[in-house]
């Protein structure tokens, strides 16, 4: 049997209230969305409904319900299958027919939830920051309980601490404890915590952008009726949502900046120059000379900022007498202008693409992006863009499911190289 680019089958979509019953609404959906997003914790989506049998009168719906779903790309395909906490009605409308109405189920990953009701209040000594991750999901006593199953990929961080969690809830402690986290290998800090269909993960930017492509899409606009397997890595739509915007990357502190850290116990002060240049595998984009003679990387008072640091208890004599007393340097001078840089770097060149349903992909995967150049050459042959083709790291996506027989990914791609090198300008205005 052939397959076709939208193809799907919605196996089950269902309602469990709180007695246990399962309720179908296969036949009711009118519309399913679910989304991922690189920089949230969970995953999310809401079902679009058409009711014309009371089902929110006759169900009592309170929130505490159940939303279990199936589906798969290709009739001989893998079926996707999760469950989520309803939270919310929303949208709730006559159609013009007295006897149905539209409305709105919006869902949820239960962590959310469990993350919502609990407070954490632990110590935690001696271990590298993803293990305490680790242990904040899976944990069932002072965590969330998360099945080991869900947790999918850890990376490993730098050095051991000693960190005590006080009275956050467990999302927000990951939150806090990300910000410290330097991964073992590579430059910089950005580790992300975040939640695909598969399960939990915490990598770096810098090891998502290094991975291989799962896939190569190209923009080649074509009617999609009849369009066989060939034809199933087609863009079908494309827009840059961002590009650069240089003033905003130079207060931002992208390019330089300067960050004066203060340690109360030793009454002294770090002062740290941070250059773009320091960041190995990122977008090297082109900085203009200003009339001072200067390039933007050289501009360090572009940004400045003030925190709190310990990186010279270490030397300090009457400190380190006692090594007990010396807490381990969380190395503020590196994460907080490395963190910043690469976060907004990742986020400098951002494309909104809408490919055929795809549910293979989830946030965190690399694909390659061919897109068309739009000079004219030599016989009108069409040849690739080699300033914004290439790779793309999905950091958030849409899948939309529609009772029509309509199965389309939205997926938002950001670039942090380019494959032509920006360059870099000489000329002083």
């Amino acid at each position: 049997m052939a397959n076709y680019a939208q193809d799907f089958s919605l196996e089950w979509i269902n309602i469990i209230i709180d007695n246990g019953q399962s309720i179908k609404l296969k036949l009711m959906f009118v519309e399913l969305n679910l989304f991922e997003d690189l920089f949230s914790f969970t995953c999310s989506g809401n079902v679009i409904l058409k009711d014309a049998l009371g089902l929110i009168e006759k169900l009592k719906l309170d929130g505490s319900e159940i939303l279990d779903m199936g589906y798969r790309k290709f009739a001989d395909g893998e079926v996707d299958q999760r469950k989520f906490r309803i939270y919310k009605i929303g949208n709730r409308k006559p159609t013009g027919n007295k006897n149905s109405e539209h409305f709105t189920m919006y869902f949820t990953s239960e962590e959310l939830f469990i993350s919502e009701q609990l407070k954490i209040n632990r110590s935690f000594k001696a271990m590298d920051i993803s293990t305490m991750i680790a242990r904040i999901l899976y944990d069932e006593n002072q965590g969330m309980g998360v099945k080991i199953g869900r947790i999918k990929g850890i990376q490993e961080s730098y050095g051991t601490y000693k960190f005590v969690i006080p009275s956050l809830k467990p999302l927000e402690a990951i939150s806090w404890l990300s910000n410290y986290a330097l991964p073992a290998e590579g430059a910089g800090a950005d580790m992300l915590f975040f939640e695909t269909k598969k399960g939990f993960y915490f990598n770096s930017l810098k090891t998502l952008f290094d991975k291989n492509p799962f896939a190569v899409y190209k923009y080649q606009p074509s009617d999609l009726a009849g369009v066989q397997l060939d034809n199933y890595f087609t863009i079908l739509d494309y827009e840059f949502i961002k590009t650069f915007d240089s003033l905003s990357a130079t207060s931002a502190g992208i390019y330089a900046s300067k960050l004066i850290t203060i340690d109360a116990i030793t009454r002294t002060k770090t002062i740290t120059y941070f250059t773009k240049g320091d960041l190995s595998g990122y977008d090297s984009a082109g900085t203009s000379l200003n009339r001072f003679n200067k390039y933007s990387e050289e501009m360090y008072e572009s940004n400045l900022k003030l925190a709190l640091g310990n990186s010279t208890q270490s030397e300090t004599d009457y400190i380190k007498q006692d090594l007990k007393s010396v807490a381990k340097d969380i190395r503020a001078e590196t994460y907080i202008p490395n963190r910043i840089a690469q976060v907004a770097l990742a986020n400098r060149t951002i494309m909104k693409a809408i490919i055929p349903g795809n549910s293979d992909i989830t946030v965190g995967k690399i694909i390659y992006v061919s897109l068309p150049s739009l000079g004219i050459n030599e016989g009108n042959s069409v040849t690739e863009d080699t300033y914004y083709s290439g790779k793309y790291l999905v950091t958030a996506l849409r899948h939309i499911i529609q009772a029509q027989g309509v199965f389309q990914t939205v997926l938002e791609l950001a670039k942090n190289t380019m494959e032509q090198k920006h360059p870099s300008q000489s000329v002083v205005i």
